[in-house]
């Protein structure tokens, strides 16, 4: 019996190329004995379950990469290995829906469209306060070490005690100084991050939304039309202006529904800590050095907003 078990162990896998693996959460020991007959033509007597966990590996979701004619002792080494695999998901800020599903599916064994929908249409994200405006709240972009099978649910729960351990007594301090709450400090953070590239204009900027929030004044944020829509390009005439949506600043009075991005942890703190000045206005400057010109004085900043339309026009027919 052992002579003829040891021959099944000599048996290569089917596969010609390095070809990826992925044990799933809510897989039994048949789920995975077929799972490696049927992409891999390896079976083993009472299965490759058995062996597996005979060799220490408790049936867990993983995910790696099988060399080309792998053995059933390289394919449980590896189970074996990657038993406790986890991930460093990094969460970059600037994104939206789709790029955030595609990051955290990319790294994680969720399925893309299952993250995409509760973000769009969201059943579970309403049990932890946050909707399909207000969801970017919920995620402060950083780096995670997270374990690779992990649930949406569980996913969802680490993120939630991240944003709690971030918004932490001095942040909260000063978002009741400024009488705002996490909602209205990070949809403008998400303004301040759409609108410069340049961090050190960051509370700048954000000084500016704010005196114009208080002030009762529409916001005017060129960002939210590009969020409304849906294309990454440059806001032009009043088509675009009175494009109808309720992100749109320059027609709605207040802070639109919520962010328009995930915000950085700069943006963040620069809503927090911004400039206290009195400027209503910033225009990109003409030189395209990626600063802004900043005003209280609406005739001169006109002024520098032809001077910036101008110099765009001139470089987009130069480009042609």
């Amino acid at each position: 019996m052992m002579f003829i078990v040891a021959v099944f162990f000599l048996q290569n896998s089917s596969n010609r190329n390095h070809e990826q693996v992925v044990i799933k959460n809510n897989w039994n020991s048949d789920s995975l004995n077929n799972y490696f007959y049927n992409h891999f033509n390896i079976s083993l007597p009472f299965g490759l379950a058995f062996w597996a966990e005979k060799a220490g590996y408790k049936l867990t979701s993983c995910k790696f990469y099988l060399p080309p004619k792998s053995n059933p002792y390289k394919i449980i080494r590896t189970l074996r290995e990657n038993r406790n695999q986890t991930v460093n998901m990094v969460i970059i800020p600037g994104i939206w829906a789709e790029s955030l599903a595609e990051r955290i599916s990319s790294k994680l064994i969720l399925n893309y469209g299952e993250i995409h929908d509760e973000l769009v249409n969201p059943t579970l994200l309403l049990e932890y306060g946050f909707n399909d405006t207000t969801w970017p709240t919920l995620f402060i972009p950083n780096t995670y070490n997270i374990s690779i099978g992990v649930s949406i649910e569980g996913l969802l729960d680490r993120m939630k005690a991240e944003q709690e351990l971030f918004w932490d007594s001095a942040r909260i301090s000063k978002l009741r100084n400024q009488k705002l709450n996490q909602l209205q400090a990070v949809t403008i953070a998400s303004l301040v991050q759409k609108e410069s590239n340049q961090k050190s204009e960051y509370k700048n900027i954000a000084g500016v939304y704010i005196n114009r929030f208080r002030k009762g004044m529409k916001l005017q944020a060129d960002p939210t039309i590009v969020f409304a829509k849906g294309k990454a390009e440059r806001v032009r005439g009043k088509e675009d202006l009175f494009i109808n949506s309720p992100y749109n600043t320059y027609v709605h009075y207040g802070l639109p529904p919520g962010p328009i991005c995930i915000p950085s942890i700069e943006a963040i703190d620069a809503v927090l800590n911004y400039d206290n000045h009195n400027y209503l206005y910033f225009c990109a400057k003409s030189d395209f050095s990626g600063f802004h010109l900043f005003e209280s004085n609406y005739e001169r900043h006109k002024k520098n907003a032809a001077a910036f339309h101008r110099a765009l026009n001139k470089e987009e027919r130069r480009r042609k």
